[in-house]
C-alpha cells in the first residue's frame, strides 16, 4: 500500500511539473523570438560601427563564458612515431590549411589567418589578414627543458608549461608546437677493465618518436564550418579494420561505455527510413520513365506527345529548380558568413528565374510544344485510345487476373504462417506484413517518448536542484587565474585488466574505471583536508566524444559529440561495493536524464538552449551550475587506436585536453582507444602541482586494485 501511495504521489508531482512547464512554454517561445531579433539587431549595429570586423554569431556555451583571461583553448597532444621533420610538417600545414583555396579561388579557412578581438562584449574577426605569418603558428620547441633534453621522462612537465602560456592576442588563436625528443642510452661492456671504471660513456640520440602539441580556440572550431579537428591535427585512419569483441554465445559484445546513456529510437527511425526509401525509389522510377536521358553529348530530350508527359516533365523541372535554388542559397549564405561580403549582385528572384530557364532550355520546353501536347491529347482519336486502354486494364485486373491475385494472397498467407515472412511483397498481405509490425512498434516507441516528455520536467528539476550534493569542497573555495596546466597518466592495457577481473552485468568495466577515478579524486581532496573536508559525493558533468571527432573530415562536426549528464560521483576508496554503487548511479542516469541528455545534445548541434534565453540569464545559469559542478568528465572512445598523419607517420597516441571554463576548474578526459586507457587532466594553475596526483593515483588503482 505504501508503494502505491508513493507511485501516486510521484505521478501527481510529475503532472504538476508538466503543467507548469506547459504554462511556461508561451514565455519560452516569446523569449526565443525576442532573443533572436535582439541578437540580429546587435550584430547589425556592430557590423555598421566596425566595418573592418566580422562579428561572431556563435551561440555556443563556451562563447558566453569565454574571456581573454580564461579562454577556451583546446589542447591536443600527439605522440608520433618516426623522425621529426619540422619543415615537412610546416609545409603540410601551409598547403592543407592556411594557404588552401576552394574552386573559386577563395581561402578555405580564412579564420585561421584572422585575429580575434572583442567589441561590446562580443567576439569579432579582423578581416585584414595581410600580416599573417605561418612561422608564428607552426613552431619548433626547444630541445631542452630546464637544462635537460626533452624526453619521455619530463615531457609531461614540459607540455604543462607550454599549456600555461597564452597565445599572443595580436595573432590568430591557434598554434602548433613540434616537440622533438631525445633519449639517453648508456654503452657499457662486460670486460674486467670497464667494470673498474667510475663512469660510463653516454650518448644523446634522437628518439624514434616526437610530440606535437596543438592549441586551437573553440571559436575557430565552431565558426569555421568546413574545418574539422582531423584537418587541424592532420590525422586520418590507417585503414585497418577494428576487432569485433564476441561474447561466449557468439554474439557481438555490447559496449559498456558511458556513451550509451540513451537508447536512440529504433523503430520510428526504421519506419521513416523505409518510407523515405520507397519515396526515393518511386521518384527514380518516375524520372526514368519521363525524364530526359543524359548522354555524353548532353541531354537528349524526350519528345512530349501528351498532357501526361508535359505535366510529368513540369513536375521534374519544378523539383530540380527548388533543389538547385536551396543549394545555391545555402552556398551564398556560407560565403556571406565566411567573408562578410556579398559575392554577387543577383537577387533571389533573379537566381530562381535563371535556374528555371536553365532547366527549361535543357529539356527544350516551349509554349509551342506545350500547346501541341495539349492539342494531341484532346484529339478525339487519342481520347478514344486512352479510354479504351483504361477500360481494358480495369477489366483485366478485376476479372481475368482476379483468381491469380487471390491465389497470390493465399500463398502469402501460407508463407507467413509456416515461415514467418513472405517474398510476395506485391500482395496486400505482403504489404501488411511489412508495415503493420513497423507501425505497431513505432507507435509503442512514440508512446514511450511521450511518457519521457511527460516526466521530463520533474526529472530535470530533481536532477539539477534536488539530487546534487550541497557539500562544499576545496574546488569551490579557490580563486582561479584562468591559466591551465595539464597532466596525463601512462597508457594502461585494458586486456590485462579484464584478465584480472571478471566483469559482469553488475560490475561493468566502465563502472570500474569511474570507481578508480573516484578514488583518485578522493586522494586529491584528502591532501587538502586541512582546508576543507573531503566531500562524500562530488557533483560532476559527463559527456562522450567518439573517435571520428579526430579522424573524419566530412559531415557535421558535432555528430561525434554526445550530450551532457550530471553524475554524483561517490568519493570512496575503490572497492567492489563502490563499483556496484557507481553502476546503480549510472543506471539511474539512463532512466531519468534522457531529456537532459537530448537537450544538451540539441545545444551542441543546434544551439538550442542558448537561443531560448537572454545572454545575461544564460550567463547567470552557467555560473550557477559551473559552481555546483566544478568537475567535468569526458570519455573519448574508439574501437581502435590506429591513427596516421597525412605525411605518413604512425600516431602512437592522441590526447585531448578540454579546457574548464567559468567556475569549472578541473577537466578529466578518459581516453579509450582500442584496448588502452589513458587519463588526461587539464586544470587551473591554482590546483597545481597536486593535480598530477590524480593521474598517478588513477593508474595505480587500475593496475593494483583487486575486486
Amino acid at each position: 500500500m505504501e508503494k502505491i501511495l508513493l507511485q501516486v504521489k510521484s505521478f501527481f508531482k510529475a503532472l504538476l511539473c508538466f503543467l507548469i512547464a506547459c504554462c511556461l512554454l508561451p514565455m519560452v517561445i516569446l523569449s526565443f523570438v525576442c532573443v533572436h531579433y535582439s541578437d540580429e539587431l546587435v550584430n547589425y549595429v556592430l557590423s555598421i560601427k566596425y566595418p573592418t570586423l566580422t562579428i561572431s554569431k556563435s551561440k555556443k556555451i563556451r562563447t558566453f563564458v569565454d574571456t581573454p583571461r580564461n579562454a577556451g583553448i583546446f589542447h591536443f597532444l600527439l605522440q608520433i612515431k618516426g623522425q621529426c621533420d619540422f619543415e615537412q610538417i610546416r609545409q603540410y600545414y601551409a598547403d592543407n590549411l592556411t594557404d588552401a583555396r576552394d574552386k573559386a579561388g577563395y581561402l578555405r579557412f580564412p579564420k585561421l589567418r584572422q585575429k580575434l578581438v572583442t567589441c561590446w562584449g562580443h567576439y569579432a574577426w579582423v578581416n585584414d589578414n595581410s600580416s599573417f605569418n605561418i612561422n608564428n603558428h607552426v613552431v619548433l620547441s626547444a630541445r631542452t627543458y630546464r637544462g635537460r633534453p626533452v624526453s619521455d621522462s619530463n615531457i609531461q612537465d614540459f607540455v604543462s608549461e607550454l599549456a600555461t602560456k597564452y597565445i599572443p592576442s595580436d595573432l590568430p588563436q591557434w598554434q602548433v608546437i613540434v616537440i622533438p625528443t631525445a633519449t639517453t642510452t648508456s654503452n657499457t661492456t662486460n670486460t674486467a677493465e670497464t667494470e673498474n671504471e667510475n663512469m660510463t660513456a653516454a650518448t644523446q640520440t634522437m628518439a624514434e618518436h616526437y610530440y606535437v602539441l596543438v592549441k586551437v580556440h573553440h571559436l575557430i572550431i565552431a565558426e569555421e564550418e568546413d574545418l574539422h579537428i582531423s584537418e587541424i591535427l592532420m590525422l586520418q585512419e590507417n585503414g585497418r579494420k577494428p576487432v569485433i569483441d564476441i561474447d561466449q554465445y557468439g554474439g557481438r559484445r555490447k559496449s559498456q561505455a558511458l556513451s550509451y546513456f540513451v537508447r536512440e529510437p529504433v523503430h520510428i527511425r526504421r519506419l521513416l527510413q523505409h518510407i523515405a526509401a520507397q519515396i526515393v525509389n518511386a521518384w527514380n522510377a518516375f524520372i526514368y520513365e519521363f525524364e530526359s536521358l543524359e548522354t555524353p553529348d548532353g541531354y537528349r530530350p524526350v519528345h512530349i506527345t501528351n498532357v501526361t508527359q508535359l505535366l510529368s516533365v513540369l513536375l521534374i523541372v519544378t523539383v530540380n529548380v527548388c533543389i538547385d535554388y536551396w543549394r545555391t542559397m545555402q552556398l551564398r549564405q556560407k560565403l556571406q558568413r565566411r567573408y562578410n561580403v556579398q559575392k554577387d549582385n543577383y537577387g533571389r528572384l533573379r537566381i530562381f528565374t535563371m535556374l528555371l530557364m536553365k532547366e527549361i532550355e535543357r529539356r527544350n520546353l516551349s509554349w509551342q510544344s506545350a500547346w501541341m501536347s495539349i492539342c494531341t491529347s484532346w484529339h478525339p482519336t487519342n481520347i478514344v485510345k486512352t479510354w479504351t486502354k483504361f477500360l481494358w486494364r480495369l477489366n483485366i485486373n478485376n476479372t481475368i487476373l482476379l483468381p491469380y491475385r487471390i491465389y497470390c494472397e493465399l500463398m502469402a498467407i501460407r508463407e507467413l504462417i509456416f515461415r514467418g515472412q513472405t517474398h510476395l511483397t506485391h500482395t496486400h498481405v505482403g504489404r501488411i506484413s511489412i508495415y503493420l509490425p513497423m507501425l505497431l512498434y513505432a507507435q509503442i516507441e512514440f508512446l514511450k517518448i511521450c511518457y519521457e516528455i511527460f516526466k521530463a520536467p520533474v526529472n530535470i528539476y530533481e536532477e539539477l536542484f534536488v539530487k546534487p550534493s550541497k557539500e562544499a569542497n576545496i574546488l569551490q573555495l579557490k580563486s582561479y587565474s584562468g591559466r591551465k596546466i595539464v597532466s596525463f597518466s601512462k597508457s594502461i592495457n585494458a586486456a590485462e585488466l579484464r584478465q584480472r577481473h571478471n566483469f559482469d552485468a553488475t560490475t561493468c568495466e566502465s563502472d570500474f574505471i569511474l570507481a578508480c577515478l573516484a578514488g583518485a579524486l578522493r586522494d586529491y581532496f584528502a591532501v587538502h583536508s586541512s582546508q576543507a573536508p573531503v566531500p562524500q559525493v562530488l557533483n560532476t558533468t559527463c559527456r562522450t566524444i567518439a573517435k571520428g571527432y579526430f579522424t573524419e573530415n566530412t559531415g557535421n562536426k558535432a555528430e561525434n559529440i554526445g550530450g551532457v549528464v550530471f553524475l554524483q560521483l561517490p568519493l570512496q576508496a575503490p572497492s567492489r561495493e563502490l563499483v556496484h554503487k557507481v553502476h546503480t548511479i549510472v543506471e539511474d542516469i539512463r532512466r531519468k536524464q534522457i531529456m537532459i541528455y537530448l537537450a544538451s545534445l540539441g545545444q551542441t548541434r543546434f544551439d538550442l538552449l542558448t537561443a531560448l534565453l537572454p545572454r545575461v540569464l544564460t550567463k547567470v545559469c552557467l555560473n550557477f551550475f559551473s559552481h555546483n559542478f566544478p568537475v567535468t568528465i569526458t570519455e573519448i572512445h574508439g574501437a581502435t587506436s590506429d591513427f596516421e598523419t597525412l605525411w605518413g607517420h604512425v600516431v602512437e597516441d592522441v590526447l585531448l585536453f578540454r579546457p574548464p571554463q567559468s567556475k569549472t576548474c578541473l577537466s578529466l578526459n578518459i581516453h579509450r582507444f582500442g584496448d588502452r586507457y589513458r587519463l588526461a587532466i587539464m586544470a587551473d594553475t591554482q590546483l597545481g602541482p597536486d593535480h598530477s596526483q590524480i593521474s598517478r593515483a588513477f593508474e595505480n588503482y587500475i593496475e593494483t586494485l583487486q575486486l
